[in-house]
């Protein structure tokens, strides 16, 4: 019923503006329907004027056109409602509001809220009769800590994942797969065959220097001896070429080579005390020998040198003279020499017979029977040259020591 007196009142609003509503625009028609709506709804029988409704028809007088005198004189008694002349809140929307109006205004929605819904309801907890579990204080807090401590993991992963990557197995094999081809880049390409050379330095100046091999990686030490195989003091070393030479001390007689490069060619100059003549070297670089240790020994006797135990004009101190001497010294004899045996001493000392004469290496001091020609080498091991005999004598740092030479077992 109230929709349909709405709509009438609506009906006579627009007879009653006659042409001036029609001169609105179609949107100022749309607020003013819009605004009467709301009022209606709200107030229900009361009148837009009481509720301080603005006039509808204030739009269209204040564009210049003038109202129609049946909009603006009162409405008589007794009009009929739907009569134009009446007005669209007249008193059957006046009348007192019924208890179903009353609570239908009190519902949030407004009349909507009292119609019928075409859908259930959705069930909820009540209606299930579910209980919802209600938490403590404590057990919240337990709740935000176990989550504290998941994002705190989970924050550490992160961080670990950025900072280190690779897994630890993942981490050796890299290392692994580093030292070999660490190990492939640093291995030489050839390992030289270490030797020991004890060399007579000639004197002449027609003679061509002796040759120091070097390698890379490796030490050289050169050492002066005189003819007796004592130290003979450096005054001063002099170098060219890619080599590091170490000087050796004052009053010292070694000298340390290390070459620069693997292949390369240099010389080296040393001035002797008490040696008017320089001693000069060839040094040589390569990958197939290299010179550990170079005994270089000057055929004249030094400033240190050792006093002979018997002086005799056919027993001398020789050096150089006899080749084989040289390579009895360096352990190295020649293919022709019979190896023979010898009792009483330790295992420093042996003896070969070469030429029909006697070869004696020891560290030891022959004392009988005369030598003909004896050299020493600067670690004191001594070559001495014997006519053939069976027994010798020797001193051992002044005790006597009686060794006997026979010849080798044969096994068959």
């Amino acid at each position: 019923m109230k929709r349909l007196l709405l709509n009438l009142s609506v009906i006579a609003l627009l007879c009653a503006t006659g042409s001036a509503a029609f001169a609105q625009s179609s949107s100022d028609f749309d607020k003013e329907l819009q605004a009467f709506k709301s009022k209606a709804g709200n107030g229900g029988g009361d009148s837009a004027q009481q509720q301080g409704a603005p006039d509808v028809m204030g739009p269209a007088s204040s564009k210049g056109n003038a109202p129609s005198a049946a909009a603006a004189a009162p409405a008589p008694a007794g009009a009929p409602l739907g009569s134009p002349l009446g007005s669209p809140l007249g008193s059957p929307l006046s009348a007192p509001k019924s208890q179903d109006s009353k609570a239908s205004n009190s519902n949030p929605l407004g009349p909507a809220g009292n119609l019928p819904l075409g859908k259930q309801m959705p069930l909820t907890a009540n209606a299930l009769d579910m209980q919802i579990p209600v938490q403590s204080q404590e057990q919240m807090e337990a709740a935000a800590a176990v989550q504290k401590k998941k994002a705190n993991e989970a924050v550490y992963e992160s961080a670990l994942k950025s900072l280190l990557p690779m897994t630890p197995e993942q981490i050796r094999r890299l290392l692994d797969t580093f030292k070999e081809s660490r190990q492939a880049a640093e291995t030489p390409i050839t390992m030289p065959v270490p030797r020991i050379e004890v060399v007579t330095v000639s004197l002449d100046p027609t003679q061509v220097p002796p040759a120091i091999k070097t390698s890379p990686g490796r030490v050289s030490t050169l050492i002066i001896l005189d003819s007796t195989g004592s130290p003979w003091p450096i005054q001063d070393v002099s170098w060219a070429g890619k080599f590091e030479v170490t000087p050796p001390e004052e009053g010292g007689h070694v000298v340390r080579i290390t070459p620069m490069s693997a292949h390369n060619v240099g010389n080296i100059s040393i001035r002797l005390v008490d040696l008017i003549t320089p001693i000069t070297f060839t040094l040589l670089t390569g990958l197939d020998e290299v010179d550990y240790r170079f005994d270089a020994r000057i055929p004249k006797l030094g400033p240190l040198a050792k006093v002979p135990l018997i002086e005799n004009g056919g027993l001398k101190s020789v050096v150089g003279g006899d080749e084989n001497l040289v390579q009895m010294l360096d352990g190295t004899p020649p293919g022709n020499a019979e190896k023979l045996k010898i009792d009483g001493t330790d295992g420093r000392s042996s003896v070969w017979r070469l030429a029909g004469r006697i070869y004696l290496r020891t560290p030891l001091t022959l004392l009988s029977p005369a030598w003909s020609s004896s050299v020493t080498s600067g670690d004191g091991m001594n070559v001495y040259v014997l006519n053939d005999t069976p027994v010798i004598l020797l001193s051992d740092e002044g005790r006597v020591v009686r060794a006997h030479i026979a010849a080798a077992e044969v096994t068959p």
